[in-house]
């Protein structure tokens, strides 16, 4: 993971690296996302969430798209 202060500069890294875009995220959707995704990690009874239940998981923090595919 890098982080960027703008698109500016994360499209100038891109192109010096020869590199294309990926999932771009603002640092609050996730920090959402790993508080969700780790939420319950410590519980005596969690167990590894469906595929289902992790596209569930990004869709409620706005991921959706070929990138956030799970299926």
């Amino acid at each position: 993971m890098t982080a960027f202060r703008s698109e500016g500069e994360l499209n100038g890294w891109l192109e010096a690296k020869g590199l294309e875009r990926g999932a771009v995220l603002a640092p609050q959707t996730l920090y959402d996302l790993g508080a969700d995704w780790y939420a319950a990690r410590f519980d005596l009874d969690w167990q590894r969430a469906s595929a289902a239940e992790v596209a569930a998981t990004f869709e409620r923090h706005g991921l959706t798209g070929p990138f956030w595919s799970v299926g």
